[in-house]
């Protein structure tokens, strides 16, 4: 297999690789974009109860209405916070897929500017040769006359 040949079936290798991260990536961008709308629906939900509770305690409400909405404030606070968790880790994650695909992405066009090269390289010994035909071709008409 010519140099040519090698170069070219990696750069098809490295596009294709480049492709599967890029769907990666846009995999995990909507796994990141569902845990946030998950979270702000978490924090509606917050805003909504406290709202709520505010309007109840205008009122004359029991203490055990209002213990419940504490307990389901306190509940909806720690789910806030593991969403927040999971947010950042979803984020790490596609942080850490566009990093791979960036390096991809370089690596393939390394070798198209490699492949280039060795075309032009052959293009260029190709060309040389044929000049040196054209020349001894000139060369030995002009010394036969």
């Amino acid at each position: 297999m010519t140099k040519e040949k090698m170069v070219s079936k990696i750069v098809e290798i490295k596009e294709f690789n480049k492709e599967q991260l890029e769907a990666e990536v846009k995999k995990a961008r909507e796994r990141l974009n569902a845990e946030q709308v998950k979270l702000d629906e978490l924090d509606r939900e917050y805003r909504k109860t406290s709202a709520d509770l505010a309007g109840k305690q205008a009122g004359a409400v029991q203490a055990t209405e209002i213990e419940l909405f504490h307990t389901y404030l306190k509940h909806l606070a720690r789910q806030i916070d593991q969403q927040k968790s999971v947010i950042a880790v979803r984020a790490a994650e596609v942080d850490q897929k566009q990093k791979a695909m960036v390096e991809a992405f370089q690596e393939q066009r390394l070798f198209e500017k490699l492949h280039d090269k060795i075309v032009h390289e052959q293009a260029a010994a190709i060309s040389q040769g044929e000049q040196k035909e054209a020349d001894f071709t000139f060369l030995c008409r002009k010394a036969g006359k």
